[in-house]
C-alpha cells in the first residue's frame, strides 16, 4: 500500500497546480483589467492585487474548489464555473468595501470599471487554465488513481470502458473483483480479474489501490464500507454506481429522511416557465450566430453545388416534440438519389436497433465527407431552431421510419423539443449505439436544466474538433 505520506504528496502536488494556475489567471486577469480601462498605465495597483488575490483563494478554498480532484472519480471544470463566478463576483464587493470601509486607497481598483473587466477576464481565464492543466498537464505528471472495480458485469464493464474514454480523470483501472464473473467484452478483456469480493482489502492493500467503484456487486455496499472501515485503509476512496444510474444525472435532488438520503428524481418534460426559458436562451444564441455565419453557410451552398448537381439543401421529414413531424435542415452530403439507394445498403449497417448507420457510407460526396467530419453540414438546422421545430441542445430527432419503431418508455424523449446536439453528440456521436442514445435522450428530458444546457452546448466544441465518433 502507497504510504499515506505519500498518497498526501500527490494530492498536495495536485492541489499546488491548480494554485498556482489561480494565480496567474488572477495575475493576468487584474493586468487586463486595468490596461483595459488605462492602456497608458496597464500595472495594477499592488495593494488592489495583493488582496484580490487573498479573497480569490479563500473564496475558492471554501468553495471546496481545491478538493474535488482528490474526492472525485472524475472531475469536470465546467461544473465549476458558477462556483467560480459566484467567487470572482464576491471580491468585486469585497474590495469596494474594504477599500472604502477603510479608507485605504491603495487597495481600491483604480476605476469601477476595473472590477467588471477583472470578473470578465477571470471567468475565462481561470476555467481554460484549469481545464488545460487536468487534460494536458495532471495526467502525465501526478500519479494516476489506482481503481479497483468491484463487480465484472455489464455495468461494471461499462464504467472500465468510459474511463478509459477520458484520461483526463486520471484514472487507471487495475482489475475487477467477483464472485462470478461473466465473459469480459473484447474492449475490456485486458483488464484482470483479481479475485472475489472477499479478497477486497488483501488486494487494496497488495495493488496500491486509492479507490474503489461499486458497480452493482453482489455484496451490499454497506458490507464494503464496514470492511474497508474495520480494515483502517485510510484515504480509500469509494465511489458507488446507483442502482437507478440509467435515469440519475449528476444534477438531481438529494433530500434528507431522518438520516436517509433519498433521491430526489423530477418528472419527465418541462413546465411553460421552462420551455419559455429554454426558448429565449435559444433565440438568443441563434439569431446573432445566424448573422455571423451567413457568409460561411453561402460559401458552403456553393461548394455544394460546384461539385454535383442538385440542392444545396437537404430536407427530410423527422419527428418532433409531441409525435409532430417537420422537415430538418441540412447541408446535402451525399449525392441525389441517396435516399432510393438506402434499400440496396441495409445489408451493410453497422447500428443496432431501428437507426442505420455506415462509416464508410459510398453515398456520401468528397464536400459532404468534410462537412460530416466538422458537422458544419448541421449548420442550416439554425433555422429550424429560429422556426421553434428544433431547440440548440435536445435529444435527437430520428427519422420518421426509424421513429415509427421507438415504442415504451423510450418515446418520452418526445417530451422536449428535439435539438442540433445533446448528450448523444458530446458522449460519442455514432459510437453510441441506439439503446444506450435513448438512454441517454431520457436521462435529458427528465433532468433539464439551463445550466445543463449551456455545459453541453460548450462540449461540444471539443468533440466537434477532436472529430470524436465520427
Amino acid at each position: 500500500m502507497l504510504p499515506l505520506a505519500l498518497r498526501k504528496r500527490h494530492h498536495w502536488k495536485v492541489v499546488r497546480l491548480l494554485v498556482l494556475n489561480d494565480v496567474l489567471a488572477i495575475l493576468l486577469a487584474t493586468t487586463v483589467a486595468v490596461a483595459a480601462v488605462n492602456p497608458a498605465e496597464p500595472v495594477p495597483p499592488l495593494g488592489w492585487v495583493l488582496v484580490t488575490l487573498f479573497f480569490t483563494l479563500v473564496l475558492f478554498a471554501i468553495q471546496r474548489l481545491y478538493e474535488r480532484d482528490r474526492r472525485n472519480i472524475s472531475v469536470s471544470t465546467l461544473d465549476e464555473v458558477r462556483d467560480i463566478l459566484t467567487s470572482l463576483g464576491l471580491v468585486g464587493f469585497a474590495t469596494f468595501s474594504l477599500a472604502l470601509g477603510f479608507d485605504a486607497g491603495g487597495i481600491l481598483p483604480p476605476h469601477p470599471l476595473s472590477v467588471v473587466f477583472f470578473w470578465l477576464a477571470g471567468i475565462v481565464l481561470i476555467p481554460c487554465g484549469r481545464a488545460a492543466l487536468r487534460h494536458r498537464v495532471i495526467p502525465f505528471s501526478t500519479d494516476s488513481q489506482r481503481t479497483l472495480v468491484v463487480g465484472a458485469g455489464r455495468v461494471g464493464q461499462a464504467i472500465v470502458r468510459k474511463i478509459r474514454k477520458n484520461p483526463q480523470y486520471n484514472v487507471e483501472v487495475i482489475g475487477f473483483l467477483d464472485d462470478d464473473p461473466a465473459v469480459l467484452d473484447p474492449d475490456v478483456a485486458d483488464v484482470p480479474v483479481l479475485g472475489a469480493e472477499k479478497d477486497l482489502v488483501e488486494t487494496i492493500v497488495g495493488q496500491n489501490i486509492s479507490r474503489v467503484v461499486l458497480a452493482f456487486s453482489r455484496s451490499t455496499h454497506e458490507d464494503v464500507l464496514e470492511v474497508v472501515r474495520n480494515a483502517g485503509l485510510r484515504d480509500v476512496h469509494i465511489s458507488i454506481v446507483p442502482r437507478y444510474f440509467d435515469i440519475i444525472a449528476a444534477n438531481v435532488g438529494i433530500a434528507d429522511v431522518e438520516g436517509i438520503s433519498v433521491l430526489e428524481l423530477p418528472v419527465a418534460g418541462l413546465s411553460r416557465l421552462a420551455r419559455a426559458t429554454k426558448r429565449g436562451f435559444d433565440l438568443v444564441i441563434t439569431v446573432p450566430s445566424l448573422i455571423l455565419l451567413s457568409p460561411l453557410l453561402l460559401a458552403i451552398a456553393a461548394a455544394i453545388k460546384l461539385e454535383t448537381r442538385g440542392p444545396a439543401l437537404f430536407r427530410q421529414a423527422r419527428t418532433g416534440r409531441g409525435d409532430e413531424q417537420f422537415e430538418i435542415l441540412k447541408f446535402r452530403t451525399m449525392v441525389v438519389g441517396a435516399e432510393q439507394m438506402r434499400d440496396d445498403l441495409l445489408g451493410e449497417n453497422e447500428s443496432r436497433g431501428p437507426l442505420f448507420k455506415i462509416r464508410d457510407d459510398p453515398r456520401v460526396t468528397r464536400v459532404g465527407l468534410m462537412l460530416r467530419r466538422t458537422s458544419l453540414d448541421e449548420l442550416p438546422q439554425l433555422l429550424n431552431v429560429l422556426r421553434g421545430q428544433m431547440s440548440l441542445v435536445g435529444p435527437r430527432p430520428f427519422v420518421t421510419y426509424e421513429d415509427d419503431k421507438i415504442d415504451g418508455w423510450a418515446r418520452r424523449r418526445l417530451d422536449i423539443t428535439p435539438g442540433m446536439t445533446g448528450l448523444w453528440q458530446v458522449l460519442g456521436r455514432n459510437d453510441i449505439d441506439y439503446d444506450e442514445m435513448v438512454k441517454l435522450d431520457y436521462l435529458y428530458v427528465t433532468n433539464w436544466s439551463l445550466w445543463w444546457d449551456t455545459k453541453l452546448l460548450l462540449r461540444t466544441v471539443p468533440v466537434v474538433f477532436k472529430r470524436r465518433g465520427y
